[in-house]
């Protein structure tokens, strides 16, 4: 098997399994809200190589979020999180394309595209990730204040730790 293939294999499972196991206890609320919810698992759609079809990147999110809504009990919320954040994955890399262009044999990471380029991808991504994934769990926009105020919180938080995952670790592909 492809050494890029195993290695998403094991990000999916990794980054499912410490969502799940990790990640799904680490909170901070105030007033009962809830307003860090630190996510992990859409790292495994960043990394994704580029020459990926959106249709299966969209699949593979979808099957990310599904795994883990089984075991938050959260009926789909993140599967539809990250299956619309999968869905914008090619727009965001369209704005942030660098002027020579991608080369679409590598995967979006920081050893290939610099510190820069993955700070704003990554930043980007889960940005809107994280404001569907808030929307969708309130299913109105009645409450966008909080929405949004959970949505800067828990980016705060998820960036952190995507950060002092990524650098340790540079993967490159």
């Amino acid at each position: 098997m492809n050494r890029t293939i195993v290695n998403n294999i094991l990000r999916f499972l990794l980054l499912g399994a410490s969502q799940v196991f990790i990640f799904r206890f680490m909170d901070w609320q105030l007033g009962g809200v809830n307003y860090l919810h630190i996510q992990l698992y859409p790292l495994f759609v960043l990394l994704l190589p580029l020459r990926t079809a959106p249709s299966l990147v969209i699949l593979l999110s979808f099957l990310l979020g599904l795994s883990v809504d089984i075991f938050y009990e959260t009926l789909g919320i993140n599967a539809a999180a990250a299956a619309f954040s999968a869905w914008l994955r090619p727009l965001v890399l369209r704005i942030i394309q660098p002027r020579e262009g991608y080369n679409y044999t590598q995967s979006p990471t920081k050893a290939y595209l610099g510190d820069a380029w993955f700070f704003q991808y990554s930043a980007i991504f889960m940005a809107f990730h994280l404001f569907i994934y808030f929307a969708v769990e309130a299913f109105t926009f009645v409450y966008i204040v909080q929405i949004i105020a959970k949505t800067v919180v828990s980016w705060l938080g998820s960036m952190l730790f995507l950060l002092m995952l990524i650098y340790p670790f540079n993967p490159k592909s």
